[in-house]
């Protein structure tokens, strides 16, 4: 186990009563140095009712450690966590080259995709558009089509990994989807469209 405060212990699991009872104790800060992992753990988790009581009622910082919560709670697919995260003026979602929507969409949660697409902060193409390539790769074709409709995204970049990667991993139907993306090379990856295998096959 790692060196958790009791306090973060307390918001990593869940157990909200513990973690009012130490708030409700007046020799305890919520913000103190040994705490701080307390929001980062909560959001990590999922565990909405703990992030809202330390956002509402003791003023913990949402952005600490470079806002890794938001991070934590794309990549784990916790909406409504994000939501409130992004209410918060203090937290910026762009932060390690847009991390928060490269986890989404490498774990394939597009609602959390959709919303982080909406905050004019986040950049979808940032790391030569790895969110549309990580997304292709894993097979997450939900995601792949809320990125396409990003006119900042390019599905063709770093020599058109997107089709080359879904290729790789048998995700037809995200190779059909960018093979009708006039930017994507049809000829960067071995897979034939259905109606090039149909006449093929009747040559």
């Amino acid at each position: 186990m790692r060196d958790y405060s009791v306090f973060t212990l307390a918001c990593k699991e869940g157990h909200i009563d513990i973690v009012k009872l130490l708030l409700n104790d007046g020799r305890f800060d919520p913000n103190g140095a040994k705490n701080k992992q307390s929001i980062i753990e909560a959001s990590r988790n999922g565990h909405l009712d703990i992030v809202k009581l330390l956002l509402d009622d003791c003023g913990v910082d949402p952005s600490v450690w470079d806002n890794t919560a938001i991070i934590r709670a794309s990549q784990n697919g916790h909406l409504d966590i994000v939501k409130l995260l992004l209410n918060d003026c203090r937290v910026d979602p762009s932060v390690w080259d847009n991390k928060a929507i490269m986890s989404a969409s490498r774990y394939g949660h597009a609602s959390i995709v959709k919303l982080l697409l909406n905050d004019p902060r986040v950049d979808p193409s940032e790391d030569d558009n790895y969110a549309i390539r990580c997304a292709s790769e894993c097979g997450h074709l939900d995601v792949v089509q809320l990125l396409l409709k990003d006119e900042r995204v390019d599905p063709s970049a770093d020599d058109n990994q997107a089709i080359q990667r879904a290729s790789k991993n048998d995700h037809i139907d995200i190779v059909e989807l960018l093979l009708n993306d006039a930017r994507v090379d049809s000829g960067a990856c071995n897979y034939d469209p259905p109606h090039k295998r149909r006449k093929l096959r009747n040559i």
